[in-house]
């Protein structure tokens, strides 16, 4: 089973060519206005579009074949609806189809998936409504009849460090992380179908609650804790950080709600060590779409850029590993680079690009192209940072690596995962991090302020 796709055999897809392959592949309906391209999907283009009737409907194009476990969606789809999970109605899908490649069409459900809007209660029901409803369907998810689901068990711990090794990248967070997740593995629950990608983001919330679960490409058998841990990810709690519940509520209150839904009692412990799994593999993610662009399978600059957030991820686990950050040490006094070129300086020229784009470009567009160009500005922000702090964290990072006895960061993820570093943990997480804080520090600098004190941060 992979956690994303590679292959790009649909991006080049305009709307028109899309809507005339429908109409031949569907001829039931009559596509009326231009369909639209959506700006989520980085494993899947999603475009949503009206029959001549005016009915909403919506295609998802899959980039490539998954990889390990084939995904019949179109039939998770139709079993969810039968146990009482909100999912849209299933009009047409296929596979190896010339022009489409493996699509589905869906009928449109009512509600947002943005979650600024579902995190700020505008036009949806308080957060601990909207968390009970999410405890709902998840209890309803994991009643899906295993047998007929037709999905494989996927140990997930294992599928992790495989993937992690395939790509060779050296993170010795990532190390520490899979020695814990070994050494403290829980007792294996009851075996049920799990939706592998249930979070904000996959979820539609209107003023009635939530009317939809979307994106199953990732389903699969397992524990049914691992829904919940994805759920608490850092990454999806989005501007609330301080509600580790998908940025609705505590983890106790999401517990809680689950039990109550689904009779089943997940203990924190259980949640906590499920949460650090789910972390670490988002953190592996980000590094699998990098190279999805870097190998040039997909030519995407949200996958390069999705690159750089494995810095905010380490930082994750760092928390989970350690605790709260202490509070970054005076940085060391570093002479200015010199480049030997005239002024404006490359910053100076990165910075004035940026501000073009946002002044000029970003308020004329929409749409996926106001998208990209967000995505461009932030790439062009992280070298802008990155070239500036450069000579500093070059001193940091000596000493931090020093500190690790390890010549670079390939030698301390070795060290990590043979163990060298299991006598004096506390030490090698604090060096560490200083490694990922300045990789943050040009990747988001935002990501290193602290969630406010006083509400629930790790437990």
């Amino acid at each position: 089973m992979a956690w994303d796709t590679v292959g790009d055999v649909t991006q080049q897809l305009d709307a028109e060519q899309l809507a005339r392959r429908l109409e031949e592949v569907y001829p039931e309906v009559r596509i009326g206005p231009p369909m639209r391209r959506l700006s989520s999907g980085a494993s899947r283009e999603t475009w949503r579009g009206e029959t001549t009737e005016g009915d909403g409907f919506i295609v998802q194009l899959q980039r490539g074949a998954n990889e390990g476990l084939d995904t019949d969606e179109a039939s998770l789809l139709r079993a969810a609806a039968e146990v009482g999970v909100p999912v849209p109605k299933v009009m047409a899908d296929g596979a190896d189809d010339p022009v489409l490649g493996t699509y589905m069409v869906t009928g449109a459900l009512p509600g947002t998936e943005d979650p600024r809007a579902i995190l700020d209660g505008h036009g949806v029901p308080p957060a601990g409504a909207v968390l009970d409803d999410l405890a709902r369907a998840l209890a309803a998810v994991h009643e899906i009849d295993v047998d007929a689901s037709g999905l494989q068990p996927a140990d997930q711990l294992v599928l992790l460090r495989h993937l992690h090794d395939a790509f060779g990248q050296p993170h010795p967070i990532f190390e520490l992380a899979f020695r814990r997740l070994e050494a403290t593995r829980p007792a294996s629950g009851k075996t049920t179908v799990v939706h592998g990608d249930f979070r904000m983001g996959n979820l539609l919330v209107d003023e009635t609650g939530l009317t939809g679960v979307l994106d199953w490409e990732l389903a699969h058998l397992g524990d049914p804790a691992s829904d919940l841990g994805w759920l608490c990810v850092r990454a999806w709690r989005f501007h609330r950080p301080d509600r580790p519940a998908a940025g609705l509520g505590s983890r106790a209150a999401l517990l809680d709600a689950y039990a109550r839904a689904s009779g089943r009692q997940i203990t924190p412990e259980v949640l906590a060590w499920w949460e650090l799994l789910a972390t670490l593999r988002w953190g592996i993610i980000t590094v699998q779409q990098a190279f999805a662009h870097l190998g040039g399978s997909v030519q995407s600059l949200e996958h390069a850029v999705i690159g750089r957030r494995t810095a905010e991820v380490e930082w994750d686990l760092l928390e989970l590993l350690a605790g709260p950050d202490p509070g970054a040490p005076p940085r060391p006094e570093a002479p200015p680079a010199r480049s030997g070129h005239d002024r404006p300086t490359a910053i100076e020229l990165l910075e004035a690009a940026r501000a073009a784009l946002g002044d000029d470009v970003l308020p004329h567009l929409d749409g996926r192209a106001k998208f990209q160009t967000r995505v461009a500005m932030r790439a062009l922000g992280i070298v802008a940072r990155e070239l500036e702090h450069a000579p500093a964290d070059a001193l940091v990072r000596a000493e931090a690596l020093a500190t690790l006895g390890a010549d670079d960061e390939a030698d301390a993820a070795a060290r990590a995962r043979a163990g060298d570093y299991d006598t004096h943990e506390p030490e090698a997480l604090a060096a560490m991090r200083e490694l990922v804080r300045c990789k943050l520090a040009a990747a988001n600098p935002r990501h290193l302020q602290p969630i406010p004190t006083g509400q629930e941060t790790i437990a």
